[in-house]
């Protein structure tokens, strides 16, 4: 798994992401502005353009941050000593989790990946695409190579990886699209739709009953700009 950089942000950067992660969620890129993004978090034009110089650059933010989140839920379930099927089942229910604990940002990060649609006009955010690209691919490739490893070992039943692969992952994405937050949801919430969804995903496989695995991926921890429920 590709190592990530990581580097510190003052806290002023994480709420404007949050903000305009939220945004672009419940307007879409198009309708939202620097305008917009200033007038939910309170703050003026000019500190939003200090730290991005566009509309775009804020987006390619967005989506940085979110890849961020779920390359960190599945990091730790990716490098423990697990079997394939534990393995698995440990990444895609962090995976899942994220979907939801992070909605706005997960929206943001799935509309970019149809990013042909706002188009790049400048190097660097035709940089910024081609490296969210790339981001998506060794993604994917996390899932794809212990799919792989189960073939091998008999565990899973796949008659086509790629197509097995991106139906499973589109399986995990759902509740980005039809989850909404209620009333006294919390965190044993996430976890009780996160097993559902993986227990679905997991028996297209052929696997019946899951694990539970002998270690679970730590859930990424919050910033204080990231309020659950508000999206």
């Amino acid at each position: 798994m590709p190592a990530r950089a990581q580097t510190s942000k003052p806290e002023r950067y994480d709420e404007l992401l949050c903000a305009a992660a939220e945004c672009f969620q419940k307007q879409g890129f198009a309708a939202t502005s620097i305008d917009t993004v200033a007038r939910h978090v309170g703050a003026t034009k000019g500190r939003v353009y200090h730290y991005f110089p566009s509309k775009m650059d804020l987006f390619n933010a967005v989506r940085d941050r979110a890849m961020e989140l779920v390359f960190d839920a599945i990091r730790p379930a990716l490098e423990a000593d697990l079997s394939v099927i534990e393995r698995l089942t440990a990444m895609s229910l962090a995976h899942t989790r994220v979907m939801m604990r992070h909605h706005s940002y997960m929206q943001v990060l799935l509309d970019g990946l149809q990013m042909q649609r706002f188009g790049a006009t400048t190097e660097f955010q035709r940089q910024a695409m081609q490296r969210h690209l790339q981001e998506r691919d060794d993604y994917e490739t996390c899932f794809r190579e212990v799919l792989q490893q189960g073939v091998c070992e008999g565990v899973f039943q796949v008659d086509h990886l790629s197509i097995t692969l991106q139906s499973f992952l589109i399986a995990l994405n759902g509740p980005v699209f039809w989850y909404r937050p209620r009333p006294g949801d919390n965190d044993a919430t996430h976890d009780e739709i996160a097993g559902k969804v993986v227990r679905y995903a997991m028996a297209g496989l052929g696997v019946g009953d899951l694990p539970v695995p002998s270690t679970t991926s730590e859930r990424p921890s919050e910033r204080p700009s990231e309020r659950h429920g508000h999206e």
